[in-house]
């Protein structure tokens, strides 16, 4: 069984990206051919691709392209050379809608919901409850919140839901008991949307400032990377809050710590908040509506805070006083991990899904190239990348509406099927 996943390959990545890193490899072990395709920037392959590569995985990289109709062409292209038998668009827009196509072809496609943001809902609207010649073979939520957000729609359209976490490695090192410095962490995404990584930096030198022998450090990469250096500048807190970057291994810098701080707006099931616990390091997270209260127990594996303010601070400030405490926290929150969303777990989900949509799958000659696009209208939780779709237009119009790479690009698919076409005839 030959399955497909989309993914981004660029610099700033997510706890999505990280989980398809590690899932592969175990589908591997399991007997199924996984193949990447992957839209990126820089002109060539990245450290994702590289990484993919040296896991022995086949990866087809396209350029990053925000003009979607192009996109969704770059990943028809995609398909018709990888020939899947299942086809997982992930998390990438212009996949999904690829993947209404070899859902038609006869290819069983499967969506991912990953948080609790417009983009996934925005998801469901359209490739679960939207256009039929979209509609997804089967959708996975991460939690048992975004389960509940498409469970009741999807069935009775015929749309397969199975709740999946992204599952973690239960790493052999543990946090240990702080000695002379207590230490917070935050790992993720330098941005703004969702992870409001400037309040989140701003709370860890309130932290610092007010709560003796206490350090914090930040990993990651992400556009607000100059904003959260000019607080820890503004703030003189440059001894205190360091900011490490993106790592190589994020277990390494887990087991310095002791406190996980996630004050998102929003979120999934947090594959920081796993990882953390399953170094022993005790979440701090603000209470969201999804994901969060799913893995911790406040009081009992971690702490949910109300604010960024006040209640952060005496959160804090109580953990590091009470060395138990802390200690009791640690070992429920490994042991959660462990029992519960360890990426074999995980994995073994994920193949009983793909079996399932593979036995049931019909026959099917192979996955053909499309000419004109037929895509649904803009749905504006997609923000500006959806906005970009020249929508149902007569075929004249619709070049003309395209840039001229696309139409470069239309005129170098009608010489290729010429080709082909005539090299039938010779043959």
């Amino acid at each position: 069984m030959k399955v497909c996943f989309a993914t981004y390959d660029l610099p700033h990545i997510g706890g999505a990206t990280i989980f398809l890193e590690r899932l592969l490899p175990i589908l591997q072990v399991a007997g199924i051919e996984p193949e990447v395709h992957a839209m990126g920037s820089g002109g060539k392959p990245g450290v994702h691709c590289t990484l993919f590569n040296e896991q022995g995985i086949t990866v087809r990289w396209t350029p990053l392209l925000m003009h979607v109709p192009y996109a969704v062409r770059s990943f028809l292209r995609l398909l018709e050379d990888g020939q899947p038998d299942i086809y997982v668009p992930f998390f990438v827009l212009p996949a999904y809608y690829a993947a209404g196509y070899a859902r038609r072809a006869g290819i069983p496609t499967v969506g991912a919901l990953f948080s609790d943001e417009l983009y996934f809902s925005g998801i469901v609207d359209e490739f679960v409850n939207g256009d039929p010649d979209f509609r997804l073979s089967a959708v996975v939520p991460v939690s048992t919140f975004l389960e509940s957000q498409v469970s009741s729609t999807a069935a009775p359209l015929g749309v397969i839901v199975r709740r999946i976490a992204n599952g973690i490695p239960i790493p052999a090192g543990t946090a240990e008991p702080a000695g002379p410095v207590f230490r917070l962490v935050y790992t993720g995404r330098l941005v703004e949307e969702a992870k409001r990584i400037s309040d989140v930096t701003n709370a860890l030198c309130a932290a610092a400032q007010n709560i003796p022998n206490l350090e914090a450090w930040l990993t990651g990469e992400g556009d607000a990377r100059p904003a959260v250096e000019a607080i820890i500048r503004e703030k003189g807190m440059g001894s205190r809050v360091r900011l490490l970057g993106r790592v190589d291994n994020v277990y390494d810098v887990l087991a310095q710590c002791h406190g996980l701080v996630l004050l998102s707006d929003y979120e999934g099931l947090p594959v920081s908040v796993l990882e953390a616990m399953a170094t022993g390091v005790v979440p701090i997270c603000l209470d969201t509506r999804s994901g969060v209260q799913e893995a911790i127990e406040h009081g009992v594996n971690g702490l949910i805070v109300k604010d960024r303010g006040a209640d952060f601070l005496a959160a804090v400030r109580g953990l590091q006083s009470d060395p138990a405490k802390w200690q009791q926290l640690s070992l429920a929150a490994r042991e959660t991990a462990r029992k519960r969303y360890s990426i074999e777990e995980s994995a073994r989900q994920w193949v009983d899904l793909l079996e399932h949509l593979f036995v049931r799958k019909p026959a099917r000659a192979g996955f053909p190239a499309f000419g004109t696009l037929r895509l649904p209208p803009p749905n504006p939780k997609f923000g500006t990348y959806g906005a970009s779709l020249p929508w149902r237009k007569r075929t004249e119009d619709y070049i003309k509406t395209v840039p001229p790479l696309y139409r470069m690009a239309r005129a170098a698919v009608a010489v290729r099927r010429k080709m082909k076409s005539q090299a039938g005839r010779l043959f």
